[in-house]
């Protein structure tokens, strides 16, 4: 024999009103997970970016640095001056070479160069 008090939990329990919060919860609850499963896969993709770009910009730093370290000597100093500047240590010459001027380049015009039109090739 059961007792009263045990049989109306299962009625409230199992009742379609129950059933009815419960399955509403379960779809509240998964809309959530899924809306911050969405967020969680969206800053793992930024992590990795952000990961990336700190690798190049480290590596960027690096060569920086040791451009930096190069010209603070005197080989770099050097180096600069030469390519920015035309300058020459005593006992060296400095040639410096231009092209001819376009009015006096010569244009050799053979046979291959003269346009044709298209329906000279039938004949």
């Amino acid at each position: 024999m059961k007792f009263g008090k045990q049989n109306s939990y299962k009625k409230v329990l199992y009742s379609k009103a129950t059933m009815l919060v419960l399955l509403v919860l379960i779809i509240l609850l998964g809309r959530s997970v899924w809306e911050r499963l969405q967020i969680e896969r969206d800053m793992a993709g930024r992590a990795a970016r952000t990961e990336a770009q700190l690798q190049q910009l480290t590596e960027r730093k690096e060569t920086l640095q040791e451009r930096v370290e190069y010209l603070q000597g005197e080989r770099g100093i050097e180096e600069e001056i030469r390519k920015n500047f035309d300058v020459a240590k005593e006992g060296e010459q400095v040639i410096i070479l231009m092209g001819e001027p376009e009015e006096m380049v010569e244009h050799d015009t053979s046979v291959s160069e003269v346009e044709y039109p298209w329906y000279v090739f039938w004949r």
